[in-house]
Protein backbone atom coordinates (compact mmCIF):
# COMPACT_ATOMS: atom_id res chain seq x y z
CA UNK A 1 0.00 0.00 0.00
CA UNK A 2 1.56 3.56 -0.93
CA UNK A 3 2.61 5.26 1.63
CA UNK A 4 0.51 8.45 2.61
CA UNK A 5 2.15 11.76 1.87
CA UNK A 6 1.69 14.55 5.24
CA UNK A 7 -0.61 17.48 3.90
CA UNK A 8 1.37 20.80 4.69
CA UNK A 9 -0.62 23.71 4.29
CA UNK A 10 1.25 26.94 2.75
CA UNK A 11 0.22 29.24 5.64
CA UNK A 12 1.51 26.71 7.82
CA UNK A 13 5.01 28.70 8.06
CA UNK A 14 3.10 31.83 8.22
CA UNK A 15 1.49 30.68 11.69
CA UNK A 16 4.69 29.29 13.22
CA UNK A 17 6.11 32.78 12.40
CA UNK A 18 3.49 34.47 13.79
CA UNK A 19 3.38 32.54 17.51
CA UNK A 20 6.93 31.85 17.74
CA UNK A 21 8.26 33.56 20.73
CA UNK A 22 11.19 35.37 20.58
CA UNK A 23 14.70 33.66 21.21
CA UNK A 24 15.47 34.89 25.52
CA UNK A 25 18.12 37.37 25.80
CA UNK A 26 21.30 35.67 25.77
CA UNK A 27 22.82 34.83 29.55
CA UNK A 28 26.14 35.44 30.91
CA UNK A 29 28.65 33.03 30.06
CA UNK A 30 29.10 30.37 32.81
CA UNK A 31 32.70 29.56 31.27
CA UNK A 32 35.13 32.29 31.02
CA UNK A 33 38.06 30.72 28.24
CA UNK A 34 39.66 34.16 28.51
CA UNK A 35 40.70 33.79 32.02
CA UNK A 36 43.47 32.27 31.20
CA UNK A 37 44.71 34.98 29.28
CA UNK A 38 48.26 37.01 30.56
CA UNK A 39 47.56 39.22 32.92
CA UNK A 40 47.62 42.44 30.70
CA UNK A 41 45.35 41.54 27.77
CA UNK A 42 43.29 39.65 30.65
CA UNK A 43 42.56 43.26 31.86
CA UNK A 44 41.99 44.87 28.81
CA UNK A 45 39.38 42.45 28.46
CA UNK A 46 37.62 42.74 31.60
CA UNK A 47 37.61 46.47 30.98
CA UNK A 48 36.09 46.33 27.96
CA UNK A 49 32.80 44.44 29.10
CA UNK A 50 29.53 46.03 30.59
CA UNK A 51 30.80 47.14 34.32
CA UNK A 52 27.17 46.10 35.69
CA UNK A 53 28.06 42.26 34.55
CA UNK A 54 31.11 42.30 35.82
CA UNK A 55 29.97 43.43 39.26
CA UNK A 56 27.20 40.60 38.89
CA UNK A 57 29.35 38.14 37.83
CA UNK A 58 31.83 38.36 40.50
CA UNK A 59 28.97 37.95 42.72
CA UNK A 60 28.44 34.71 41.41
CA UNK A 61 31.61 33.16 39.71
CA UNK A 62 34.37 32.83 42.26
CA UNK A 63 36.76 31.83 39.67
CA UNK A 64 35.49 35.52 37.64
CA UNK A 65 35.95 37.37 41.11
CA UNK A 66 39.09 36.22 41.57
CA UNK A 67 40.68 36.99 37.79
CA UNK A 68 38.44 40.95 38.82
CA UNK A 69 40.66 41.28 41.51
CA UNK A 70 43.44 40.99 39.76
CA UNK A 71 43.08 43.02 37.02
CA UNK A 72 40.88 45.60 38.52
CA UNK A 73 37.98 46.92 36.78
CA UNK A 74 38.27 51.11 36.32
CA UNK A 75 35.51 53.03 37.37
CA UNK A 76 35.20 56.91 37.49
CA UNK A 77 33.32 56.86 40.66
CA UNK A 78 31.90 55.95 43.60
CA UNK A 79 29.55 57.52 46.01
CA UNK A 80 27.93 56.93 49.76
CA UNK A 81 25.06 57.89 50.32
CA UNK A 82 24.02 56.36 54.02
CA UNK A 83 20.73 58.28 54.30
CA UNK A 84 18.01 58.25 56.97
CA UNK A 85 15.45 55.70 55.22
CA UNK A 86 17.95 54.87 52.14
CA UNK A 87 21.66 53.50 52.52
CA UNK A 88 23.12 53.05 49.34
CA UNK A 89 26.65 52.93 47.09
CA UNK A 90 26.26 54.14 43.59
CA UNK A 91 29.01 53.12 41.20
CA UNK A 92 29.74 56.01 38.12
CA UNK A 93 31.14 54.23 34.72
CA UNK A 94 31.08 56.60 31.52
CA UNK A 95 28.29 58.05 32.60
CA UNK A 96 26.03 55.18 33.73
CA UNK A 97 25.72 54.48 37.44
CA UNK A 98 24.54 51.54 39.26
CA UNK A 99 22.84 51.74 42.81
CA UNK A 100 23.89 48.63 45.35
CA UNK A 101 21.30 49.61 48.31
CA UNK A 102 21.22 47.93 51.74
CA UNK A 103 17.56 47.21 52.62
CA UNK A 104 15.63 45.55 55.48
CA UNK A 105 11.99 44.10 54.88
CA UNK A 106 10.71 41.46 57.60
CA UNK A 107 10.90 37.73 56.25
CA UNK A 108 14.39 38.59 54.32
CA UNK A 109 14.92 37.42 50.68
CA UNK A 110 15.72 34.54 49.53
CA UNK A 111 19.13 33.32 48.90
CA UNK A 112 20.24 33.35 45.18
CA UNK A 113 23.44 32.17 45.10
CA UNK A 114 25.02 35.43 44.87
CA UNK A 115 27.76 36.23 47.33
CA UNK A 116 29.78 39.13 48.82
CA UNK A 117 33.11 38.54 49.52
CA UNK A 118 32.84 35.29 49.11
CA UNK A 119 29.87 34.68 51.30
CA UNK A 120 26.28 33.81 50.85
CA UNK A 121 23.83 36.85 51.07
CA UNK A 122 20.42 37.54 50.27
CA UNK A 123 21.11 39.52 47.08
CA UNK A 124 18.11 40.69 44.58
CA UNK A 125 19.89 41.44 41.21
CA UNK A 126 17.84 43.93 38.98
CA UNK A 127 20.37 44.16 35.97
CA UNK A 128 20.95 47.81 35.57
CA UNK A 129 18.25 49.04 37.77
CA UNK A 130 20.27 48.02 40.72
CA UNK A 131 21.53 45.79 43.03
CA UNK A 132 19.73 45.14 46.90
CA UNK A 133 21.65 43.56 49.39
CA UNK A 134 19.10 42.78 52.47
CA UNK A 135 19.98 43.06 56.10
CA UNK A 136 18.98 41.42 58.92
CA UNK A 137 17.29 44.50 60.78
CA UNK A 138 17.41 48.25 60.02
CA UNK A 139 20.39 48.56 62.52
CA UNK A 140 22.24 46.51 60.60
CA UNK A 141 22.30 48.58 57.12
CA UNK A 142 25.70 49.88 57.86
CA UNK A 143 26.89 46.90 58.68
CA UNK A 144 25.81 45.62 55.20
CA UNK A 145 27.14 48.34 53.25
CA UNK A 146 30.75 48.24 54.55
CA UNK A 147 30.62 44.61 53.49
CA UNK A 148 29.46 46.09 49.96
CA UNK A 149 32.78 48.72 49.82
CA UNK A 150 34.42 45.65 51.13
CA UNK A 151 33.79 43.76 47.88
CA UNK A 152 33.77 46.65 45.51
CA UNK A 153 36.89 47.88 46.26
CA UNK A 154 38.50 44.22 45.75
CA UNK A 155 37.52 44.06 42.47
CA UNK A 156 37.61 47.72 41.45
CA UNK A 157 40.04 50.65 40.57
CA UNK A 158 38.44 53.62 41.92
CA UNK A 159 39.12 57.15 40.61
CA UNK A 160 37.51 59.39 43.19
CA UNK A 161 35.26 58.88 46.16
CA UNK A 162 32.65 61.28 47.18
CA UNK A 163 30.36 61.02 50.31
CA UNK A 164 26.73 62.53 51.29
CA UNK A 165 25.17 62.96 55.04
CA UNK A 166 21.91 64.57 55.54
CA UNK A 167 21.31 62.57 58.95
CA UNK A 168 24.00 62.86 62.49
CA UNK A 169 26.91 59.64 62.35
CA UNK A 170 29.77 59.46 64.48
CA UNK A 171 31.74 60.90 61.92
CA UNK A 172 35.24 59.66 63.59
CA UNK A 173 34.41 55.85 63.22
CA UNK A 174 32.30 55.40 59.73
CA UNK A 175 33.28 52.04 57.97
CA UNK A 176 34.44 54.58 55.11
CA UNK A 177 38.01 55.31 56.30
CA UNK A 178 38.79 51.77 56.43
CA UNK A 179 39.09 52.27 52.47
CA UNK A 180 40.12 55.83 51.63
CA UNK A 181 40.71 59.10 53.46
CA UNK A 182 40.82 61.05 50.02
CA UNK A 183 37.52 62.32 49.07
CA UNK A 184 36.40 64.43 45.66
CA UNK A 185 33.56 66.02 47.96
CA UNK A 186 31.93 65.80 50.77
CA UNK A 187 27.83 67.20 51.31
CA UNK A 188 26.52 67.23 54.74
CA UNK A 189 23.09 68.82 54.65
CA UNK A 190 20.36 68.01 57.31
CA UNK A 191 16.78 67.45 55.89
CA UNK A 192 14.12 69.87 56.19
CA UNK A 193 14.42 71.91 59.21
CA UNK A 194 16.08 69.74 61.16
CA UNK A 195 20.46 70.52 62.17
CA UNK A 196 23.62 68.30 62.66
CA UNK A 197 25.46 69.58 65.15
CA UNK A 198 29.44 68.00 65.34
CA UNK A 199 31.77 68.23 68.32
CA UNK A 200 35.04 70.35 67.99
CA UNK A 201 36.50 67.08 67.35
CA UNK A 202 34.53 65.88 64.71
CA UNK A 203 34.80 69.29 62.54
CA UNK A 204 38.46 69.10 63.00
CA UNK A 205 38.94 65.33 62.06
CA UNK A 206 36.54 66.20 58.84
CA UNK A 207 38.85 69.12 58.15
CA UNK A 208 42.29 68.02 58.58
CA UNK A 209 42.17 64.35 58.85
CA UNK A 210 39.90 63.65 55.98
CA UNK A 211 41.62 65.10 53.16
CA UNK A 212 38.30 66.48 51.03
CA UNK A 213 38.75 68.66 47.35
CA UNK A 214 35.43 70.27 47.96
CA UNK A 215 33.66 70.43 50.89
CA UNK A 216 30.06 71.58 51.54
CA UNK A 217 29.20 72.18 55.11
CA UNK A 218 25.66 73.07 56.57
CA UNK A 219 26.60 72.17 60.38
CA UNK A 220 26.84 73.57 63.66
CA UNK A 221 29.42 72.92 65.95
CA UNK A 222 28.68 72.45 70.47
CA UNK A 223 28.29 75.24 72.65
CA UNK A 224 29.72 77.61 70.12
CA UNK A 225 32.73 76.42 69.04
CA UNK A 226 34.67 78.73 66.65
CA UNK A 227 37.37 77.01 64.60
CA UNK A 228 40.25 78.47 64.58
CA UNK A 229 42.86 76.37 62.20
CA UNK A 230 43.19 78.21 58.88
CA UNK A 231 43.01 78.38 55.79
CA UNK A 232 40.45 76.65 54.46
CA UNK A 233 41.87 74.07 52.22
CA UNK A 234 40.09 72.83 48.95
CA UNK A 235 39.44 73.60 45.13
CA UNK A 236 35.72 74.47 46.01
CA UNK A 237 34.25 75.23 49.24
CA UNK A 238 30.98 75.98 50.32
CA UNK A 239 29.72 76.94 53.60
CA UNK A 240 26.23 77.23 54.98
CA UNK A 241 26.31 78.16 57.99
CA UNK A 242 28.78 79.86 59.33
CA UNK A 243 28.03 79.89 63.23
CA UNK A 244 31.80 78.69 64.12
CA UNK A 245 33.83 80.50 61.96
CA UNK A 246 36.37 82.86 63.39
CA UNK A 247 35.90 85.74 61.56
CA UNK A 248 39.63 87.35 62.52
CA UNK A 249 41.61 84.47 61.36
CA UNK A 250 39.51 83.45 58.19
CA UNK A 251 41.40 82.69 55.50
CA UNK A 252 41.27 81.30 52.28
CA UNK A 253 43.58 78.17 50.76
CA UNK A 254 46.21 78.62 47.70
CA UNK A 255 44.03 75.86 45.78
CA UNK A 256 40.64 77.37 46.15
CA UNK A 257 39.23 78.32 42.74
CA UNK A 258 35.35 79.02 44.59
CA UNK A 259 34.60 80.19 47.79
CA UNK A 260 31.34 80.74 48.61
CA UNK A 261 29.37 81.78 51.74
CA UNK A 262 25.64 80.88 50.38
CA UNK A 263 21.96 80.37 52.36
CA UNK A 264 20.33 77.33 51.82
CA UNK A 265 16.44 77.85 50.88
CA UNK A 266 14.04 78.10 53.79
CA UNK A 267 17.48 76.87 56.54
CA UNK A 268 17.07 79.10 59.25
CA UNK A 269 21.10 80.53 60.63
CA UNK A 270 23.48 82.68 60.56
CA UNK A 271 24.91 83.63 56.78
CA UNK A 272 26.13 87.05 56.82
CA UNK A 273 29.77 87.77 57.59
CA UNK A 274 31.21 91.05 59.16
CA UNK A 275 32.43 93.28 56.49
CA UNK A 276 35.83 93.96 57.74
CA UNK A 277 36.15 90.62 57.23
CA UNK A 278 35.05 90.78 53.61
CA UNK A 279 37.38 93.53 53.00
CA UNK A 280 40.55 91.98 54.75
CA UNK A 281 39.15 88.63 51.83
CA UNK A 282 39.39 91.38 48.98
CA UNK A 283 42.42 93.01 50.11
CA UNK A 284 44.18 89.76 50.08
CA UNK A 285 43.20 89.27 46.66
CA UNK A 286 44.84 92.54 45.56
CA UNK A 287 48.04 91.93 47.19
CA UNK A 288 48.58 88.65 45.16
CA UNK A 289 46.53 85.66 47.37
CA UNK A 290 44.69 82.97 46.41
CA UNK A 291 46.39 83.64 42.66
CA UNK A 292 43.80 80.24 41.76
CA UNK A 293 40.85 81.84 42.99
CA UNK A 294 38.30 82.44 40.13
CA UNK A 295 34.84 83.27 41.70
CA UNK A 296 33.80 84.37 45.60
CA UNK A 297 30.56 85.05 47.03
CA UNK A 298 29.60 86.08 50.53
CA UNK A 299 26.33 87.77 52.18
CA UNK A 300 26.82 90.96 54.51
CA UNK A 301 24.46 92.31 56.80
CA UNK A 302 22.88 95.74 55.73
CA UNK A 303 21.09 95.48 52.06
CA UNK A 304 22.83 97.09 49.19
CA UNK A 305 20.55 100.32 48.75
CA UNK A 306 22.49 103.41 47.43
CA UNK A 307 26.00 103.88 46.59
CA UNK A 308 26.70 104.50 50.72
CA UNK A 309 25.61 101.30 51.66
CA UNK A 310 27.97 99.32 53.12
CA UNK A 311 30.77 101.66 52.48
CA UNK A 312 33.16 99.83 55.19
CA UNK A 313 33.48 96.51 52.90
CA UNK A 314 35.38 98.76 50.34
CA UNK A 315 37.54 100.82 52.42
CA UNK A 316 40.97 101.24 51.54
CA UNK A 317 40.29 100.05 47.71
CA UNK A 318 40.97 101.63 44.71
CA UNK A 319 37.68 100.57 42.52
CA UNK A 320 36.91 101.66 38.75
CA UNK A 321 33.83 101.64 36.37
CA UNK A 322 33.27 98.27 34.63
CA UNK A 323 33.19 99.04 30.89
CA UNK A 324 32.38 95.43 29.82
CA UNK A 325 28.97 94.88 27.65
CA UNK A 326 25.94 93.06 29.03
CA UNK A 327 26.88 90.55 26.55
CA UNK A 328 29.92 89.70 27.57
CA UNK A 329 28.96 89.98 31.70
CA UNK A 330 25.96 87.84 30.75
CA UNK A 331 28.91 85.25 29.15
CA UNK A 332 31.02 84.96 32.31
CA UNK A 333 27.24 85.15 34.31
CA UNK A 334 28.00 88.42 36.03
CA UNK A 335 24.91 88.90 38.29
CA UNK A 336 23.39 92.24 37.00
CA UNK A 337 19.77 92.69 37.30
CA UNK A 338 18.40 94.36 39.87
CA UNK A 339 20.81 96.31 40.91
CA UNK A 340 21.11 99.45 42.74
CA UNK A 341 24.81 99.89 43.06
CA UNK A 342 27.16 99.61 40.01
CA UNK A 343 29.31 97.29 38.85
CA UNK A 344 32.67 97.81 39.21
CA UNK A 345 36.31 96.15 39.26
CA UNK A 346 39.00 96.10 41.05
CA UNK A 347 42.79 95.56 40.10
CA UNK A 348 46.04 93.15 41.77
CA UNK A 349 48.68 95.18 42.44
CA UNK A 350 51.01 92.37 41.06
CA UNK A 351 50.02 90.72 38.22
CA UNK A 352 47.40 93.66 37.15
CA UNK A 353 44.79 90.63 36.72
CA UNK A 354 41.24 92.44 37.32
CA UNK A 355 38.12 91.35 39.42
CA UNK A 356 34.32 92.77 38.71
CA UNK A 357 32.14 92.79 41.77
CA UNK A 358 28.70 92.65 41.48
CA UNK A 359 26.35 93.93 44.77
CA UNK A 360 22.49 92.73 44.97
CA UNK A 361 20.62 93.00 48.33
CA UNK A 362 22.90 91.43 50.75
CA UNK A 363 24.81 89.70 48.46
CA UNK A 364 28.33 90.50 46.93
CA UNK A 365 29.67 88.38 43.91
CA UNK A 366 33.22 88.69 42.84
CA UNK A 367 34.34 87.14 39.37
CA UNK A 368 37.89 87.17 38.83
CA UNK A 369 39.05 87.29 35.26
CA UNK A 370 41.92 84.82 34.30
CA UNK A 371 42.89 84.78 30.71
CA UNK A 372 41.06 81.43 29.99
CA UNK A 373 38.01 83.77 30.83
CA UNK A 374 39.29 86.58 28.43
CA UNK A 375 39.55 84.11 26.06
CA UNK A 376 36.06 83.22 25.92
CA UNK A 377 34.77 86.87 25.41
CA UNK A 378 36.93 87.44 21.79
CA UNK A 379 33.63 85.87 20.77
CA UNK A 380 31.21 87.93 21.97
CA UNK A 381 33.52 90.75 20.94
CA UNK A 382 33.34 90.19 17.58
CA UNK A 383 29.71 89.74 17.71
CA UNK A 384 29.23 93.19 19.05
CA UNK A 385 31.82 94.45 16.39
CA UNK A 386 29.45 92.84 13.94
CA UNK A 387 25.89 94.40 15.84
CA UNK A 388 28.07 97.94 15.06
CA UNK A 389 29.23 97.31 11.81
CA UNK A 390 25.17 96.03 10.94
CA UNK A 391 24.31 99.21 12.43
CA UNK A 392 26.66 101.42 11.02
CA UNK A 393 25.72 99.65 7.23
CA UNK A 394 22.27 100.13 8.53
CA UNK A 395 22.46 104.00 8.90
CA UNK A 396 24.71 104.22 5.77
CA UNK A 397 21.39 102.48 3.64
CA UNK A 398 19.21 105.17 5.75
CA UNK A 399 21.41 107.75 4.66
CA UNK A 400 21.72 107.20 0.80
CA UNK A 401 18.04 105.88 1.09
CA UNK A 402 17.46 109.83 1.80
CA UNK A 403 19.81 111.21 -0.05
CA UNK A 404 17.79 109.53 -2.95
CA UNK A 405 14.68 110.67 -1.73
CA UNK A 406 15.73 114.04 -1.97
CA UNK A 407 17.43 114.21 -5.08
CA UNK A 408 14.09 112.58 -6.44
CA UNK A 409 12.39 115.44 -4.79
CA UNK A 410 14.40 117.87 -6.75
CA UNK A 411 13.96 116.70 -9.88
CA UNK A 412 10.44 116.45 -9.59
CA UNK A 413 10.41 120.14 -8.83
CA UNK A 414 12.34 120.94 -11.61
CA UNK A 415 10.52 119.21 -13.50
CA UNK A 416 7.52 121.19 -12.72
CA UNK A 417 9.11 124.34 -12.98
CA UNK A 418 10.33 123.74 -16.45
CA UNK A 419 6.34 122.80 -16.95
CA UNK A 420 5.81 125.47 -15.80
CA UNK A 421 7.49 127.83 -17.79
CA UNK A 422 6.77 126.24 -21.15
CA UNK A 423 3.04 126.61 -20.19
CA UNK A 424 3.78 130.64 -19.30
CA UNK A 425 5.59 131.03 -22.68
CA UNK A 426 2.58 128.95 -24.43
Amino acid sequence: MPRRLAFFSPFHSLRMKKYKLSPPPPSPPETFPFLKLPHFPLKYVINQMDFVDVIHLTMKYKRFKRAVESAKFHVDQLHFHPGKWFKDIVITHQGQDLEIAAVYREGGFRFTGLKLNGVDASICYQGSFGIKVFAESEEAKMDVLDKITQHLVRILRVQKFTARFNVKYDYENLFIWKYTRKLEKILIEPLGESEIVVSPEELHFLLEDIKIDEPELDLNVENGYKYRKYPFHGSKIHIHNNDWIDWDKLKIGPDCIIFTFRQKMYRNGNFWIPNTCGNRLLKEWIAGKNDKLEEMTFQVKELFEGPDSNEDLLEGITTTVNTLSEKQLDKRQVWRHGLRVPIIDIKRSTDGRLATISRWKWWVYMYVWHPKHIDELKDVVEAVVEDVVEDVVEDETDEEMEEEEEEEVEDEMENEAEEEEEEELE
